[in-house]
């Protein structure tokens, strides 16, 4: 595994991934719509193929993972992409790397947590606001669970 900063040699390949996943742009997090095809970030290598591939946004002291996609699970991927993340926000200064997952996704929960993350805050029904900026966002999400809830993770740094 090869972990490489976004450069525009990948931009074009990321940003289809992200198109492909995310639906993106735009990206909605915190009620906020985030270009996240403009965003640094960490592409993950094997056999120069992509395989993995996370971005970040700083504004001020605080570090926003937007998003994050392992394609080859169980295989360090996604704890690399964290972990050079975790690196680039203590180089950058910033006092709180976080992210937003919804209440669907039980494997991101579960993961992030087992990455040292602590459930900072649970913000009740904020798909509402962000289905209104992306209606594009689906009503039921993992095993048929309706999405509705963000739980926001953070590391204090």
């Amino acid at each position: 595994m090869n972990i490489q900063e976004i450069s525009p040699d990948y931009r074009q390949a990321v940003n289809e991934i992200l198109m492909r996943e995310w639906s993106c742009p735009p990206c909605i997090s915190r009620g906020r719509a985030i270009d996240t095809t403009m965003l640094p970030g960490f592409v993950s290598l094997c056999d120069n193929k992509i395989n993995g591939v996370v971005t970040y946004n700083i504004e001020g002291s605080e570090c926003e993972i937007t998003t994050l996609n392992s394609f080859d699970e169980n295989k360090g991927v996604g704890t690399a992409l964290i972990n050079a993340t975790l690196a680039a926000a203590k180089e950058k200064g910033c006092s709180r790397l976080w992210l937003i997952t919804t209440n669907d996704d039980i494997n991101a929960i579960r993961f992030y947590q087992l990455k040292g993350f602590e459930l900072a805050a649970v913000h009740i029904n904020a798909m509402d606001l962000s289905r209104k900026m992306k209606p594009s966002i689906p009503l039921l999400g993992m095993d048929n669970i309706p999405i509705k809830h963000e739980f926001e993770f953070e590391i204090r740094l």
